[in-house]
C-alpha cells in the first residue's frame, strides 16, 4: 500500500491527467511523478511541460522504457564498471551507486566515443537506476532514490580535469538532470584530495541549487567511518579495504583504460556541407521519409551546440515541443566536437522529419556545423 500524503495523491492525479497523451504504462507510477513535483516546487504548469518532454524522448528512438531490460552491451561499458551495489540498510529505501570517478578513464572515452554515445551508454545505466527504485518502491510502498557515491581515489590534478567538468561531464550531467529529477538522494564525495575543494569553488557557481544542497563531500582522513552513516558495509566496495580494514564487502570491478589505438581519428567524408548559425538562432532541415528509410547523421560543431530531430504534423510548426521526438534532444554539446555525432534512426512512419540544430544558447558566437545527413530508402542496405 502506498504511503503517500492526500495532498501529494490530488497533485499526482492533475499531472497525470495533464500528461496522459504521453505517459507511459511502464512509467505511469505515482512516486514516478512525485519526484517532478519536487524537482519544480510543487509548480503544476512548469512540472507538466518539462515532464511531457521527458515522457516524448522515452518514447523516442531510444525507448528508454525497454533499456533496463537490456544487456548492458555497449562498447564503453567495457571500460566503465556498472556501480550499483545494493540497498543502504542505514537510510530507508535508499539504493546505493558507486562510481569510481578517480580511476575512470574519461579522457579516453571522449577520445573514443562521441557524447551522444556517452550519453547512450549512460543512459542505460541511469534506467537501471530507475528501475532499481520503482522495484522498491512497489515492495515498500514508499518513495526510493539513489545515494550517488562519487569515489576520487587515484585522482590527479590536471587541466584537463577541469575542462572535463565544465565541458563534456557538464552536457552529461545537465542531462541527466533535466530527465531523471530527484532520482539523487545525495552526491557523496570520497577519498577527495585538497585540490578538489578548489575545484569545487570553481565549479560549483555553474551547478544547479537543488544539486548543490545534494552534495556532501566527507573528510579527506575519516571518510571510510563518516560513509557508514549513509550506508552499511555490504553495500560498499571491498576496493576501500586496507591492510587494517576488511570491513566492506561489495564487490566491484575496477575500470579500464580506452586503448589509445581507438581514439578517433579526425577524418571529414565527402559531400559535407556547412551550417552557419547565428548567435540566439536555430536551423531547421527537412528530410521527407517514408516508413523504414533510414536517416543516417555526421555532426560537428565549433563551439557549443544543440541537437534533435522531429516528426512534424505541420510543416510551418517550428516550436519543437509541438511535435513528436524521434531522437533525443541533445541540449548541449560542448564544442569544439572531439568525435562527431554519428548515427541513424529508421523511420516508423510516413512523414516530415526534421534535423534540429541550434545556437540558442549562444549569447555573440557564430555557430559553424559540419554536417551530412543521408537518406538511405527502404530496402536499399540488405
Amino acid at each position: 500500500m502506498s504511503q503517500l500524503e492526500q495532498t501529494d495523491i490530488s497533485a499526482i492525479n492533475e499531472l497525470r491527467e495533464l500528461v496522459k497523451d504521453d505517459l507511459t504504462p511502464y512509467y505511469d507510477t505515482d512516486f514516478n511523478l512525485l519526484r517532478w513535483f519536487q524537482g519544480h516546487n510543487g509548480n503544476l504548469i512548469e512540472t507538466a511541460k518539462k515532464l511531457r518532454i521527458h515522457l516524448k524522448t522515452r518514447k523516442s528512438h531510444w525507448n528508454l522504457d525497454k533499456l533496463h531490460e537490456q544487456p548492458r552491451s555497449h562498447p564503453i561499458h567495457k571500460f566503465i564498471p556498472y556501480g550499483v551495489t545494493g540497498e543502504s540498510e542505514v537510510i530507508e529505501n535508499l539504493i546505493v551507486y558507486v562510481e569510481q570517478c578517480g580511476t575512470s578513464d574519461y579522457h579516453g572515452m571522449l577520445q573514443t566515443y562521441s557524447i551522444q554515445e556517452i550519453m547512450k551508454a549512460n543512459l542505460r545505466d541511469m534506467e537501471g537506476m530507475l528501475a532499481e527504485c520503482m522495484r522498491v518502491e512497489k515492495m515498500t510502498g514508499k518513495q526510493a532514490s539513489i545515494l550517488y557515491v562519487m569515489d576520487l581515489s587515484g585522482i590527479t590534478y590536471d587541466k584537463k580535469l577541469y575542462d572535463l567538468l565544465t565541458g563534456p561531464l557538464k552536457s552529461l550531467s545537465e542531462f541527466m538532470q533535466e530527465h531523471y529529477v530527484e532520482l539523487m538522494k545525495y552526491f557523496v564525495l570520497v577519498n577527495v584530495p585538497s585540490f578538489v575543494y578548489a575545484l569545487w569553488t570553481i565549479v560549483k557557481p555553474i551547478l544547479p541549487e537543488k544539486t548543490i544542497q545534494k552534495v556532501r563531500i566527507l573528510s579527506s582522513s575519516h571518510w571510510r567511518d563518516e560513509i557508514l552513516e549513509l550506508a552499511a558495509p555490504h553495500a560498499l566496495p571491498t576496493l576501500w579495504n586496507t591492510e587494517k580494514i576488511d570491513r566492506f564487502k561489495a564487490i566491484l570491478k575496477e575500470p579500464q583504460e580506452f586503448p589509445i589505438e581507438n581514439y578517433h581519428i579526425p577524418i571529414i567524408p565527402p559531400s559535407v556541407d556547412k551550417y552557419r548559425i547565428y548567435a540566439g538562432k536555430f536551423l531547421m532541415i527537412e528530410k521527407e521519409l517514408q516508413k523504414g528509410d533510414i536517416l543516417e547523421w555526421w555532426v560537428t560543431g565549433d563551439a557549443n551546440f544543440s541537437m534533435g530531430i522531429f516528426l512534424s504534423d505541420n510543416k510551418d510548426e517550428n516550436n519543437i515541443e509541438n511535435m513528436h521526438t524521434i531522437y533525443p534532444v541533445l541540449g548541449w554539446m560542448p564544442g569544439p566536437t572531439v568525435v562527431p555525432l554519428n548515427d541513424r534512426i529508421i523511420a516508423f512512419e510516413n512523414g516530415l522529419y526534421r534535423i534540429w540544430l541550434s545556437n540558442h544558447r549562444a549569447w555573440w558566437r557564430t555557430l559553424t556545423i559540419l554536417g551530412k545527413f543521408m537518406v538511405i530508402p527502404f530496402g536499399t542496405i540488405a
